[in-house]
């Protein structure tokens, strides 16, 4: 299988995003009985939480994944409107862009997701409640969405223009038709996520779409059902809509890229184990866009957004896909190691989304120079506090100053390496520090764990967990395993 280029070649793309904007509203809880007044499963909910959904999704993608991001769409003069506005700025990206409408709500989608258990085990949807209007938006409405476009091209222009169609009655055919003129004056490529009930026309001239493969059997008569079929329902569109590209997202099949002149390829996908395909198409969307804007061949930025799809669906709702993730996987189908070292930044962002969706964060440390059986012991037993664990791992310096300068055995990276093998790691984050207090001061993890033999020692960190309702758990260790005994043993065994 071809290798994705490596991910700092993507830099920092700037691009154009418009599209209809969709607040996902999720209540998470359990479900542990059903109602004495109906037959229906009665929800405890035990937290709330938004994301952005729809074009929304694309951006906050984008800004996760470095991009520069311009943003353009519709939101109502209501709470949720405000919540998207609020989550854009505090990503970084200009909510300037969002045009307001005052007789229209913001198209609000709420989830209900049950566990069978506290621990959350067989979490599925009970309920979706939708607010919406899909009329076409008003004229007045679609000359500011353009205003603000022109004012982006004559700015500073996009190397990639979005555009995400829900159907919600933004992207009207003379929007589109505007958009995709202003993208060819300006040789920007357009790329389009298109809706499943409209007339395709709307979309002619754009550089590439990506529909999925209920989208192109509508948009084409054609019944896909192998990659023959496939080719020919691309081709047709790619002629018919004056098209450079047709991406057709197949699920399971991968994706087909039909091109102009005849060129079509195959891309499987990776089996994966799928939780949820919600947001899927937002994900290839995002990682066309910003690998085209990058510059990227077709074929290299289909790679990627393939890749960056089957994370998306082993994930509950929509949510953004982390460069590492994308790292981790290609590593895996290549045939290397995932590497779970995270920089202290990265880490904490990854973390504050675990937390939002009700996962128990446990966190323990050391140099872990040699690994032992005792180390896998500790690590097994410290991941079965909670549903995510974090391993601080002392830097070389900090082992150094502890133990002296004949150590660590091994260096920083080749214990990063061994470790991300474990299962039991789900991250790894190295401090400078002879202790680890500043660093569970900014992770901030709801259970810490050490060795029994901290029973009669100050736990580092202790004060920060519980001060926040978070607890401390001591484990036993395996009798006799330990980093300095194993290296006492082969000095010995070498005299």
């Amino acid at each position: 299988m071809s290798r994705i280029p490596p991910l700092s070649e993507l830099g920092e793309p700037r691009i154009l995003i418009i599209g209809d904007l969709i607040l996902d509203e999720y209540w998470w809880g359990d479900v542990s009985r059903i109602s004495p007044e109906a037959p229906v499963p009665v929800l405890r909910v035990r937290h709330r939480e938004h994301r952005c959904g729809g074009a929304g999704s694309v951006i906050e993608n984008l800004a996760v994944l470095g991009a520069q991001v311009e943003a353009c769409g519709l939101i109502g003069e209501d709470e949720a409107g405000r919540t998207i506005s609020a989550r854009f700025a505090h990503i970084g990206v200009d909510p300037s862009g969002l045009v307001v409408s005052a007789d229209r709500p913001t198209t609000l989608k709420t989830r209900m997701l049950g566990g069978v258990q506290q621990a959350s085990r067989g979490r599925q949807q009970v309920l979706r409640v939708d607010w919406e209007e899909d009329r076409p938006v008003e004229a007045a409405l679609i000359e500011r969405v353009l205003a603000h476009t022109e004012r982006v091209l004559a700015k500073n222009p996009p190397t990639a223009i979005l555009l995400s169609d829900y159907e919600k009655g933004l992207l009207t055919p003379e929007l589109l038709g505007r958009v995709i003129a202003m993208g060819t004056e300006h040789g920007i490529p357009v790329l389009v996520d298109p809706g499943r009930s409209v007339d395709y026309e709307r979309y002619r001239g754009a550089w590439l779409i990506c529909p999925n493969r209920f989208e192109t059997e509508q948009a084409t008569g054609i019944p896909i059902t192998d990659e023959k079929s496939a080719s020919k329902a691309g081709a047709q569109l790619v002629e018919r809509l004056s098209l450079e590209h047709a991406a057709l997202t197949l699920d399971r099949d991968g994706i087909q890229c039909v091109s102009r002149g005849g060129g079509s390829m195959t891309f499987p996908t990776r089996v994966r184990s799928v939780t949820d395909v919600a947001g899927a198409g937002d994900m290839v969307l995002t990682l066309l866009g910003l690998a085209v804007g990058a510059g990227w061949k077709i074929e290299d930025a289909i790679r990627l957004a393939n890749l960056g799809a089957g994370i998306e669906v082993s994930k509950i709702g929509v949510v953004p896909v982390e460069k590492w993730e994308i790292e981790q996987a290609a590593a895996s189908d290549g045939g290397d190691g995932p590497s779970k070292v995270r920089g202290l930044t990265e880490l904490k962002r990854i973390l504050e989304r675990e937390r939002a969706a009700g996962q128990r964060i446990v966190f323990t440390n050391g140099c872990f120079d040699i690994l032992h059986a005792g180390h896998v012991q500790l690590l097994e037993r410290a991941r079965g506090f909670g549903q995510l664990l974090v391993l601080g791992l002392n830097s070389d310096r900090s082992i150094r100053a502890q133990k002296g300068e004949g150590r660590p055995i091994q260096d920083a990276d080749e214990r990063g390496r061994v470790l991300s093998g474990l299962a039991a790691v789900d991250h790894i984050v190295f401090f400078d520090e002879e202790t680890p207090a500043e660093l569970v001061e900014a992770i901030q993890p709801d259970v810490l764990v050490k060795g029994q033999d901290y029973s009669d020692k100050v736990v580092v960190g202790r004060s920060v967990v519980e001060a926040r309702g978070g607890r401390v758990e001591l484990v036993d260790l395996r009798v006799g395993s330990s980093t300095s005994s194993i290296i006492g043993r082969i000095l010995q065994t070498g005299e």
